[in-house]
């Protein structure tokens, strides 16, 4: 099998080498070791550093879909209402995904190539649509990798707390430990991530930060599945997992909160500031375009380019791939029509973005 030798894609990204040391160790085969709580509890500390919330953080095993689905299932009836704010494939899924468990949807949903507004006014069509539908959970994503995009949150948590919306519940997968994430400061009651973007782990680690609120709400819910939150709010106190703990998983999410941490959050949150204008500025000088708005907010963590005139993804990707760049494609309306580059975690390196920009630049050369 051939593997690339310049990974670009906008996660699973190449695993950090703290990452691999962790998961090179063994551990033992039972959670009720003495040793899994210690490990248990310091690496919910550590990701709640990163996403900003002194707020219980549940750890469980499957890649971040299973956090997105969980926290929905642990926290809603059918019937109850959901207004989902979407810039993105994901955002307008979130309402989906409420709609298919029963739940009555509101969608606002923004163009793809936008970003959710950071003062009050541009918040308007949001505000109207609170006090008309009266929901009972407010969903956003933080990065939209599929549009490159990152939402201001702030002001949106502002009027969901003025507005007397009971949950506020946010998709940050793509953008815990890339840019700075202030849950408890935006009134987040469920703050979702995964370990597979910025954290440079295996796509086998989802992790929820759970709100007092929200808890109490998964209590009246009594929702049981593998996916349920509930049976994690006594683990501490219990010292064991619903379910066989994944040694690995947890220790490989560890070390790569811990790699944050080392360096400083402020010092990884400008790396990839800078990676991604950096990029940009060689993706403009090259003559290509870029997919998102140009008042748009764009993500550190991702940029979306438009595909180059005259030719189509497969043969984009394929030219890429001959001289070992794998970048990804993306979806919905953007499938087809543009290209992403990844650079977060490990890939939020500017040797790394000038060798895959040299070869879209050799790319493009040869096919003009």
């Amino acid at each position: 099998m051939r593997y690339t030798t310049i990974p670009m894609v906008p996660g699973p990204v190449t695993l950090h080498p703290d990452v691999l040391a962790a998961l090179a160790r063994d551990y033992p085969s039972g959670q009720v070791d003495e040793a899994f709580m210690p490990l248990y509890t310091h690496t919910g500390v550590a990701l709640g550093a990163l996403m900003g919330t002194a707020n219980d953080v549940v750890l469980m095993t499957g890649e971040g879909m299973l956090a997105l689905w969980g926290a929905l299932k642990s926290t809603l009836r059918p019937g109850d209402k959901v207004l989902s704010v979407g810039t993105g494939v994901f955002g307008d899924g979130i309402g989906d995904m409420a709609a298919s468990i029963g739940c009555e949807v509101c969608k606002v949903s923004l163009p793809y190539d936008e970003t959710i507004g950071a003062t009050r006014e541009a918040l308007a069509p949001i505000e109207e649509a609170i006090a008309r539908f009266r929901p009972h959970m407010l969903t956003a994503v933080h990065c939209e990798t599929p549009s490159g995009t990152l939402n201001p949150l702030a002001a949106l948590g502002d009027l969901r707390r003025e507005l007397g919306v009971p949950l506020f519940y946010v998709d940050a997968v793509a953008s815990v430990g890339g840019a700075p994430v202030e849950a408890d400061a935006w009134g987040v009651d469920l703050i979702l991530g995964g370990s597979q973007k910025c954290l440079a782990a295996p796509p086998s680690m989802s992790f929820v930060g759970v709100s007092p609120a929200a808890w109490e709400r998964i209590e009246e819910v009594g929702y049981q599945g593998y996916d349920a939150l509930a049976p994690f709010r006594n683990v501490q106190r219990q010292g064991r997992c619903p379910y066989t703990p994944y040694w690995h998983g947890i220790a490989a999410l560890a070390a790569g909160a811990e790699a944050i941490l080392r360096e400083g959050m402020d010092n990884v949150f400008r790396r990839h500031a800078e990676v991604a204008a950096h990029c940009r500025k060689r993706i403009a000088e090259l003559g290509l375009s870029l997919w998102t708005a140009p008042d748009a907010v764009n993500s550190p963590t991702v940029t979306v380019v438009n595909l180059p005139e005259g030719t189509s993804w497969p043969r984009w990707k394929q030219a890429l791939l001959e001289r070992d760049l794998a970048i990804t494609g993306s979806f919905g309306p953007m499938a087809g029509k543009v290209f992403r580059i990844g650079h977060m975690g490990t890939q939020a390196h500017f040797d790394l973005v000038d060798a895959a920009l040299d070869v879209i630049a050799g790319t493009l050369h040869d096919m003009r």
